[in-house]
């Protein structure tokens, strides 16, 4: 394959790949990614250049830390608040006392 031909076809890759993420968090990127759809966008826009076959996303590189949102955070851990977390549990302290004089 050419020179020119590989670079244009990294062109097109790498401007399918921006587009689709920077649209969206990274949660949804991941979502994309898994299934390979992205992988078939780039199958099928180079297919002009040079038929390739068995596209896929191995690694990818954040450039931009996203801003920080602490608001954002709490809402995707916060749990059910009903429940106790934490609370006491009863123990058998004697049988725990005879198993360890057995052992």
């Amino acid at each position: 394959m050419l020179r020119s031909l590989v670079g244009s076809e990294m062109c097109i890759r790498d401007s399918i790949m921006t587009k689709e993420v920077s649209s969206v968090e990274l949660i949804k990127a991941v979502e994309k990614f898994i299934p390979e759809y992205i992988g078939k966008d780039i199958q099928k826009a180079c297919e002009g250049i040079y038929p390739l076959q068995n596209v896929f996303i191995r690694k990818v590189k954040i450039l931009k830390a996203p801003k920080f949102d602490a608001a954002k955070l709490a809402e995707i851990h916060s749990g059910d608040s009903t429940a106790e977390v934490g609370a006491k549990v009863a123990r058998n302290a004697e049988a725990e006392l005879t198993a360890e004089a057995t052992a």
